[in-house]
C-alpha cells in the first residue's frame, strides 16, 4: 500500500466518523476538509496517469525510488477514492439535495471493488494495477470493501439502499437474494474456469455449462423468491382479514369475501342467509370481571359460531361484540345450525367452570336469487332484526320477575324467525 493511499484512507474513514455523529457546523467543516483532502491525492495519481508526468505530492510522504511509478497509487485505487471523496463531501447536510448523486457514486464504488475482487479470482492483473509496483495490494483491496460497505450502510438511512432495512415484502427479499446475487457468479465462473485451468474442459465447454448452470440456477432462485413473495402477502392477506384475537375473519374480511360470494349465489341461484349476531353482557362482563374474562367470553362464542357452521360459509367478528356469518344455506338448515349452536352454548354454560354466561341475539336476512339488494344492504337488514329482537329481549326481561337477576341464559331470540 502506497503511502498517499494509506493517508486517503484514514482521510476517509475520518471524514465518515465525522459525518456519522451529531451534526454541527464545525464537525462537517472537517469531515469536508478530509474528504477534499481524499479528492486531492486521488486527483494527483490520476493526473499522473493521464499525462505521465510525475507529481510531487505524489512522493511528498515517501520517495518510492524504486518502484516504475514513484508514490504513485494504482489507477483503479485513485478511481475509488476519488469517487469516495465525492461521496463523503456530498453527505451529511447536503445529503437530501444531493441523495441520487450519493447513491449513483456508492454503486460504482462497489462495481471499481467488485472488479479488482473479480481481477484477483480470475488472475486479471491489468484489472488491479498497471504495474507489480503499481497495484491495489490486498491490504488497500480489504480497506476499500470495508469502506464501501460503511457508506452503503449509511446509505440505507436515506436513499436507493433504504431498501435492504425495509419492512415490506420488497425488502425481505432483497436482504435474501443479495448474498446469492454477488456469490453466485464468481462461484459458478470460478468453477468452470478452474476447470478449464487443470485441462479438465477446454474453453467451449466450460463457457457452455458456465452458461448452462448459471442459467439454472438463475431460475431456481427466481422460483424460490417468487415462492417466498406469494407466502409473505398470503400471510400479510391473513393478517388484515383476520382478527387478532379469534382468529376468524375481521369486518374487511367479512365484506371482502362476502360480496362475491353474493354476487355467485345469484349467478347460480343458490339461497343465501346473513346471520348478525350480538353478544350479550360483554361490557358487563368487561367492567364486572375484567377484559382478559371478556376476551375469553368473545374467544369461546367465536369458537361456537365457527364449530356449528360449515367451513365454506363465513364467519367473522364484525365488531367488539358483534358477529356475523354468510351461510350458503337455506331457512330450514339455517334453524338446525342456531339449534346446535343453542344446545353447545348450553351444554357450555352448564359446566359452571367460568364467570360467565354466554347468550346472544340474533338477526337474520335472506336473498332471493333474482333481488338486487347489495350485500352491505343485506348485512343492515339483518342487523336491524337483531336489535330489534335485542330490544324485545330487554323489555321481557324488565316485565318478568326473574328469580336470578344476574344470569344470562339463552333467550328465545336466538332462534330465527321466518324473514317478511
Amino acid at each position: 500500500m502506497k503511502a498517499n493511499t494509506a493517508l486517503a484512507m484514514l482521510l476517509s474513514t475520518a471524514s465518515l466518523a465525522l459525518i456519522q455523529q451529531e451534526q454541527s457546523d464545525r464537525r462537517t467543516l472537517i469531515s469536508r476538509i478530509c474528504a477534499a483532502l481524499v479528492v486531492l491525492l486521488a486527483g494527483a495519481a490520476l493526473f499522473g496517469h493521464l499525462t505521465g508526468r510525475s507529481v510531487a505530492l505524489n512522493t511528498l510522504l515517501a520517495a518510492d525510488s524504486s518502484a516504475d511509478m514513484p508514490g504513485r497509487m494504482s489507477i483503479q485505487t485513485a478511481a475509488f477514492l476519488m469517487l469516495l471523496g465525492l461521496a463523503l463531501a456530498f453527505e451529511g447536510k447536503w445529503q437530501k439535495r444531493h441523495s441520487h448523486v450519493v447513491d449513483l457514486l456508492t454503486i460504482i464504488l462497489g462495481m471499481i471493488t467488485l472488479v479488482i475482487i473479480a481481477g484477483y479470482c480470475f488472475g486479471a492483473a491489468q484489472l488491479f494495477g498497471q504495474s507489480p509496483s503499481t497495484r491495489t495490494s490486498l491490504q488497500t483491496l480489504v480497506c476499500m470493501a470495508t469502506l464501501g460497505f460503511a457508506i452503503v450502510v449509511r446509505r440505507t438511512q436515506a436513499g436507493f439502499f433504504s431498501v435492504f432495512i425495509g419492512m415490506g415484502i420488497g425488502s425481505h427479499i432483497a436482504r435474501i437474494a443479495l448474498p446469492f446475487a454477488l456469490l453466485l457468479p464468481f462461484l459458478v465462473v470460478g468453477s468452470g474456469a478452474y476447470l478449464m485451468l487443470a485441462g479438465s474442459l477446454s474453453a467451449p465447454y466450460a463457457a457452455a455449462l458456465t452458461a448452462s448452470i448459471t442459467t439454472l440456477l438463475l431460475c431456481i432462485i427466481v422460483v424460490l423468491m417468487a415462492r417466498r413473495i406469494n407466502e409473505l402477502e398470503h400471510h400479510l392477506r391473513e393478517i388484515s382479514l383476520t382478527d387478532e384475537l379469534t382468529k376468524i375473519y375481521n369486518r374487511r374480511g367479512f365484506y371482502l369475501l362476502g360480496e362475491p360470494i353474493l354476487s355467485e349465489g345469484r349467478r347460480l341461484l343458490m339461497p343465501l342467509t346473513i346471520l348478525y349476531f350480538d353478544l350479550d353482557g360483554l361490557k358487563e362482563v368487561n367492567d364486572t370481571l375484567g377484559h382478559d374474562t371478556g376476551s375469553q367470553l368473545v374467544l369461546e362464542f367465536a369458537n361456537l359460531l365457527r364449530a356449528t357452521f360449515r367451513s365454506s360459509d363465513v364467519v367473522a367478528r364484525v365488531g367488539g361484540d358483534e358477529f356475523a356469518v354468510v351461510a350458503r344455506s337455506r331457512q330450514a338448515d339455517i334453524m338446525i345450525a342456531l339449534k346446535r349452536l343453542d344446545a353447545a352454548i348450553e351444554a357450555a354454560n352448564s359446566t359452571g367452570e367460568k364467570p360467565y354466561q354466554i347468550s346472544y341475539s340474533v338477526g337474520e336476512a335472506a336473498s332471493e336469487p333474482t333481488a338486487d339488494e347489495s350485500f352491505a344492504e343485506l348485512v343492515a337488514r339483518a342487523d336491524a332484526v337483531m336489535y330489534e329482537r335485542k330490544r324485545l329481549k330487554k323489555a321481557a326481561r324488565a316485565s318478568t320477575a326473574e328469580t336470578d337477576p344476574g344470569s344470562r341464559q339463552p333467550l328465545p331470540a336466538a332462534t330465527v324467525q321466518e324473514p317478511r
